[in-house]
């Protein structure tokens, strides 16, 4: 294995020079700088120094990045752009690199990919106020002689539990690669599962181009964040924070996106919609929810799917120029009654197709396969809002009538224990301009009554 180690001391986090215009530092760049370099990236602090840092395994990301000296190259030169003082170091152990890292840290690239040639020898003469311990015990270690973690080492175990502690000796034998049940696990940092930020304006005004122009570092940051998880997100809920209160904004997408392109275009299109009657003081954007994005694979021949991302995107731009309820997407209940059985909503359904590992609790009960069920009688593609109930004579199979019966009946008896009880008699029938429409006897009425409900053409 090989752990680096970039550790930082959280008292000092002056940019070098204070002339450089470099971004601003937090934890959660420098993790997206360790991240991309590996999947397993592990926060650590001191409990008695003022350090701390991330630990990455990078020895199984060696091959993706063309070896470990072009790894550990790429990435000395992206901590080099961080305005905070890196100290980067690493070995086989996430204790040992962390220990360079503290005491002997790499000072040029060279020194850097140096490290490789690094063996338990060089941890022996680091000195032992590298180790997380209390400033009496430091103390003792130095009033026995005891300056080199090598004359820690080099002592009998037993002596050193009964003298020292436990939690010294873990975290020596953690260094040396040495198994302990009380050393420090380095266990993988999970990001949030949510994303919200908030960036105050360096001006107070209402005019969109200007603000639209501040909102680009929180669509990147974002974006970053959703990019650095592999995921994507339907939503971004914005909030255009004034004097007397905010103004909220949703920005919707077809289709799980991590673009930043694509949410720029959306947000231009919303923003030139909005009016602001106040000046905007700051802004804050959230992302509540995302997904894992699919794995795509290049071809060389079309991809049919190409079709269905470009009919997504068409919508989102109708959607944010004109207004969410200019395009819903159309999607089915398993309610047989056809007013329930179709709703709008503002983005497509997510139906779970992976039916492989479907846990079937009664495994008595046959599942429903659509290949074993019949056909349906065909439905019409327009429906009225409320069925309207016809006039005159009642329809019937002869011709010559208003209204000539084609085939049929299709018996529809659903929600009886509900307030919208349904027993229907539906009909395909041609009424007397030859359309085929739609029709139903109402069963739950006395009289029986005839109703139209759609059209087919």
């Amino acid at each position: 294995m090989r752990w680096i180690a970039l550790s930082y001391n959280q008292t000092f986090k002056q940019p070098r020079n204070p002339q450089e215009t470099s971004p601003q530092f937090d934890a959660n760049s420098l993790f997206e700088l360790a991240a991309h370099y590996s999947p397993v990236v592990c926060w650590r602090q001191d409990k008695h120094h003022e350090r701390a840092g991330w630990l990455v395994e990078v020895h199984s990301s060696f091959r993706l990045f063309g070896g470990a000296r072009a790894l550990l190259s790429q990435l000395w030169q992206g901590a080099a752009e961080f305005s905070v003082e890196l100290e980067l170091a690493h070995h086989h152990t996430a204790t040992g690199a962390w220990w360079l890292s503290k005491c002997a840290p790499a000072h040029t690239e060279g020194d850097f990919l140096a490290m490789l040639s690094f063996n338990e020898n060089s941890l022996l003469a680091l000195p032992v106020l590298v180790l997380d311990c209390d400033s009496k015990l430091q103390s003792t270690w130095h009033q026995c002689g005891f300056n080199r973690l090598g004359d820690l080492w080099r002592l009998p175990r037993d002596g050193f539990l009964k003298r020292f502690g436990a939690q010294a000796l873990a975290e020596l034998d953690s260094g040396f690669g040495v198994q302990n049940k009380l050393a420090p696990a380095a266990t993988a940092h999970q990001p949030a599962d949510t994303f919200e930020q908030e960036k105050e304006l360096p001006f107070h005004s209402d005019r969109l181009d200007l603000i639209e122009h501040q909102t680009q570092t929180l669509l990147e940051a974002v974006c970053n964040w959703l990019q650095q998880q592999k995921r994507g997100t339907r939503e971004l809920h914005w909030a255009f924070i004034h004097t007397h209160g905010e103004k909220a904004l949703r920005l919707r997408s077809a289709q799980a996106t991590d673009c930043l392109q694509t949410w720029q275009r959306l947000l231009h299109h919303q923003l030139v919609r909005m009016q602001f009657h106040d000046d905007i003081r700051s802004i804050r954007v959230h992302c509540a929810h995302s997904e894992l994005l699919p794995n795509v694979n290049n071809s060389f021949l079309p991809d049919p799917a190409e079709g269905t991302r470009n009919w997504d995107n068409t919508c989102d731009v109708l959607r944010a120029r004109l207004g969410e309820q200019t395009v819903l997407f159309a999607a089915t209940e398993s309610d047989p009654r056809p007013e329930c059985s179709i709703v709008l909503q503002h983005t497509p359904r997510l139906r779970n197709t992976n039916i492989a590992f479907k846990k079937v609790e009664k495994k008595h009960t046959p599942e429903l396969n659509n290949t074993t069920l019949p056909c349906s009688a065909p439905r019409p593609l327009w429906l009225l809002p409320q069925p309207k109930p016809l006039q005159g004579k009642t329809p019937s199979w002869q011709t010559g009538g208003p209204w000539q019966l084609l085939s049929g009946p299709e018996r529809v008896e659903f929600g009886w224990w509900d307030a919208q009880p349904c027993k229907r008699d539906y009909y395909c029938a041609l009424d007397s301009n030859s359309s085929l429409v739609w029709l139903y006897q109402d069963l739950l009425e006395d009289d029986s009554r005839w109703f139209l409900h759609g059209y087919f053409a």
